[in-house]
């Protein structure tokens, strides 16, 4: 809102700047209010017969009305910002393309481990009597080549162990 000063006195407390004045709104109040240290280098250049743009505010606990200075909004991440964007997408990027080789690794490790353990089934299930348990471990190699050249995961071709 607009505000005339009709009357200022500036003041000093504890080394600190501020001003007391009378002023008149547009719509016809008249206020006594004062001028803090929000108003920063502008404090020292109002004047009487001055018109200013401020927000009011009545403090709650005296009633006094001080005006503040509306403040023109700034970037909030300073000149820096495109920067920080572009670092920030990067590491995005970077991080989806770890989590994708996880996954990767995951699916690989689950097909792995899944087709060694029902090669063991598997050979179990085959021997017939204890002689041929010396042939196990040719048996769970044969079971775990045919199931991973047999396992369908987005049909990639994945070669046998050896």
């Amino acid at each position: 809102m607009q505000y005339l000063i009709k009357t200022l006195e500036q003041k000093e407390y504890e080394g600190r700047k501020y001003a007391t004045a009378f002023v008149k709104a547009l719509d016809g109040t008249e206020l006594t209010v004062s001028f803090g240290d929000k108003w920063g280098e502008k404090l020292a250049t109002l004047e009487a017969g001055q018109s200013v743009e401020a927000n009011p505010w009545q403090n709650p606990k005296n009633s006094k009305w001080s005006l503040y200075p509306i403040e023109d909004k700034k970037p909030s991440s300073g000149a820096n910002y495109p920067n920080k964007t572009a670092s920030i997408t990067k590491a995005m990027d970077r991080k989806e393309k770890s989590i994708g080789r996880f996954q990767d690794d995951k699916e690989f490790s689950i097909m792995v481990s899944s087709t060694m353990r029902d090669a063991v089934q598997l050979a179990i299930a085959e021997i017939k009597d204890i002689t041929t348990l010396n042939t196990l471990e040719q048996d769970i190699l044969k079971w775990r080549n045919w199931l991973i050249t047999h396992w369908q995961i987005d049909e990639k071709d994945v070669p046998p162990f050896n």
